[in-house]
């Protein structure tokens, strides 16, 4: 036998000793999809694992290795963190009934589980602790579902989720991160099924102020809550590659139903059947649209026909502003779903809708865009489609966005050298920022601490999840640096896209560069629902002022919201980062308004911030003031402070190496991510030593300052 034959027969030989659990198995779905061959009950059709769910009645993030089937003591068990599971259809679809489910553990790898599952009316999720006196290997456990739908509304068209204890969002190390289930048995009610519902016809017609057809979301339901199945001409949705008409709401707004959460959204026009009897309609355009509300009925055989006219509660478009979300993530690789995206983007009223394909060190193959650039730019009138990245992104230094490139920036190579990426991004027009900085998400203090000192940020994420969170905000503008304040919804993993957005000043010719170049340049401010504006002697649209000391400046503001989003409590002044100003709320006020004036003395930066009774929020971007020429507006006071802070940040980040149970996706990042650290990590630490130095001398020159803090008088 030849020599190269042995070889092939060692590497055979190797392979086939391998477990299949602990092979590493890439996968092209953004959530590490994976079907496993484990069927323990003729009744459940499909195994699953995936490694997040935001939408089963809690956050669920598996921090460990992909789920996988074991052998245990003779037993087939799933070993893992989270596993999904679709209930034949024909066992039960639709239905609203108890289920039983029977679940056997091994013990020795268990100490409880969470259970999430399609409840009638909203996702619900369950945890049971299992008794730690419990001194058997296996232990059954009996679980009841109230009210079960299994009408396939969980993600991949799945029925229940079981987890393990420590698979949620935030991380919980005390208590055990995998789980192994050996058994299930499912079981239906045994009662006779009520007759089906008598069918009737809904027909609605949606109009908006113009009577021009247009597309809203939609939310239909019982007494209860529960909601009809939306018939085939919803909108096709497409959260994580997989089509749904219905999709659950996380956060309401106040005129929303107590109850329901599913909605639907429809482009115009829409007829279905739906079962016989009352239903609450809402049907909601964005924040500028009052919520509609009606009560209608549908009869047996009958078509209610429903016809829809929409009315502003407010015109942003009309004096100028235009809203996006900067963090969207919906699979456009070819133009042909273009007008399906925009019927939901624009039901959500975002005119900007920044649709972001995303990379990991492994892959950059989630949600394509097939074109960047004006090619990418899919554009109705004053509703647009466009191209970007999240990307680069670790769970060990933050994620970023790309906004408004010509094309994809990534590299294999080199990965974690994020500022390579904002460069080139920045060469090519673009601007380039920080996700998830409201929710201090993916150790983005490293992050921000390194990558602003290299004046490679342009924006920071300070609203998400309906946090609005300027900490991060106003150190590094209190330093000196100019970032701006950005939001997104990261629809589908969060929120309903356009649930936190960003409102620029474009003016009255619109297009996506006339709204990137406002942004960098004019007004802006972010939003879950208030809007702001404000003057500065006067002026509503420059963000930079050449003063002389002594002059007056003059800060008028006005604050108002939706009144079936929320009701204002505060709007305050801030200069600095501290409040200076605060006009509360009288009742029946539907608006607030605040004046100051006071004398420049020293160059600074200042914004204003509104708050909502219901914890609805708005943030505008930051406005220079430049005293006799100085344009350094940071505040010397606080410069030692922060400065050291973010030494002490990099000093940690220096020491630091990833961790895979910190990492959402190490189905594809594990066998790259750590030889990818160490490959950047000499490059790395060049870059944090020059950060460092950039901060010592910001703490000089604060030192050898011969001015006062900057204040207002």
């Amino acid at each position: 036998m030849k020599a190269v034959c042995f070889k092939c027969l060692i590497v055979l030989l190797i392979y086939m000793c391998i477990p299949v659990e602990t092979s590493l198995a890439h996968s092209k779905h953004p959530l590490g999809k994976q079907q496993l061959d484990w069927q323990s009950d003729v009744n459940i059709s499909r195994t699953l694992t995936m490694n997040i769910d935001f939408h089963g009645g809690d956050s669920f993030v598996t921090w460990r290795r992909a789920g996988r089937v074991e052998e245990r003591d003779g037993h087939q068990c799933l070993v893992g963190p989270y596993f999904f599971f679709d209930v034949d259809d024909q066992f039960a679809f639709d239905i609203d009934e108890t289920v039983s489910l029977e679940l056997l553990f091994d013990r020795s790898k268990t100490d409880g589980f969470n259970i999430s599952y399609d409840y009638a009316i909203n996702p619900r999720a369950k945890q049971l602790r299992f008794n730690p006196d419990y001194k058997e290997r296996w232990e059954r456990v009996t679980v009841q579902l109230e009210r079960a739908r299994f009408a396939n509304r969980k993600y991949e068209k799945t029925d229940f989720a079981i987890g393990a204890l420590g698979a949620k969002h935030p991380q919980n190390k005390e208590v055990n991160g995998e789980l192994a289930l050996c058994d299930i048995k499912i079981t239906r009610e045994q009662r006779q099924q009520p007759e089906a519902a008598q069918q009737g016809f809904l027909e609605l017609s949606i109009h908006n102020e113009d009577n021009f057809s247009d597309s809203v979301r939609v939310g239909l339901y019982d007494n209860q809550g529960r909601s009809p199945l939306p018939g085939n001409d919803a909108v096709v949705l497409e959260p994580f590659g997989e089509q749904f008409r219905q999709w659950p709401l996380l956060t309401t707004a106040k005129a929303w139903s107590s109850e329901g959460r599913y909605v639907f959204y429809v482009d115009g026009n829409y007829l279905a059947r739906a079962p016989e009897g009352s239903y609450d309609l809402l049907v909601y355009k964005g924040p500028e649209y009052r919520i509609v509300h009606q009560k209608i009925k549908i009869k047996a055989g009958e078509v209610s026909r429903i016809n829809i006219k929409l009315k502003r509660w407010i015109n942003m478009p009309a004096k100028g502003w235009y809203s996006g979300d900067d963090h969207i993530h919906i699979a456009r690789p070819d133009p042909s779903r273009n007008k399906r995206i925009l019927a939901y983007t624009e039901a959500e009223d975002i005119h900007v809708a920044n649709l972001l394909q995303v990379t990991n060190i492994g892959s950059n193959e989630s949600y394509p865009q097939y074109a960047f650039g004006r090619a990418g730019h899919f554009v109705d009138t004053d509703h647009a489609l466009v191209s970007g990245q999240e990307s680069p992104r670790t769970s060990h230094r933050g994620h970023t966005i790309g906004l408004n490139t010509t094309r994809l920036v990534w590299t294999e190579k080199d990965y974690f050298l994020y500022d390579n990426i904002a460069k080139l991004i920045h060469q090519d027009g673009g601007l380039w920022g920080y996700a998830h900085v409201a929710i201090d998400a993916f150790n983005v203090k490293f992050g921000l601490a390194l990558d602003v000192p290299l004046e490679a940020v342009d924006f920071f994420e300070i609203l998400q999840m309906g946090v609005l969170n300027t900490g991060y905000f106003y150190d590094f503008l209190n330093l000196g640096f100019k970032v701006l304040p950005a939001a997104g919804s990261d629809y589908p993993y969060i929120h309903i896209a356009g649930s936190e957005r960003i409102y620029v000043k474009v003016g009255e010719s619109f297009t996506p560069q006339a709204w990137f170049d406002a942004w960098s340049s004019k007004r802006s401010f972010v939003s879950d629902g208030p809007v702001i504006e404000f003057k500065v002697n006067g002026d509503s649209d420059q963000v930079e002022f050449d003063l002389e000391r002594g002059d007056l400046v003059n800060i008028s503001a006005t604050a108002s919201v939706n009144p079936d989003i929320d009701n204002l409590s505060k709007l305050e002044l801030v200069v600095h980062g501290k409040v200076v100003k605060t006009v509360k709320s009288k009742p029946g006020s539907e608006s607030l308004e605040l004046n100051y004036d006071f004398q420049a003395k020293d160059s600074l930066w200042l914004a204003v911030r509104a708050y909502g009774k219901e914890n609805r929020v708005a943030h505008t971007a930051p406005v220079y003031l430049y005293v006799d020429g100085n344009q350094r507006f940071w505040n010397p006071e606080l410069v030692q402070d922060i400065a050291s802070k973010y030494i002490g940040v990099l000093g940690a980040f220096r020491t630091s190496t990833p961790d895979m149970d910190e990492d959402w996706e190490r189905f594809d990042t594990e066998d790259v991510l750590i030889s990818s650290w160490n490959a950047s990590k000499k490059e790395l630490d060049r870059r944090i030593g020059q950060a460092i130095s950039v901060y010592e001398r910001l703490i000089q020159q604060a030192a050898l300052s011969e001015k006062q803090p900057a204040t207002i008088e």
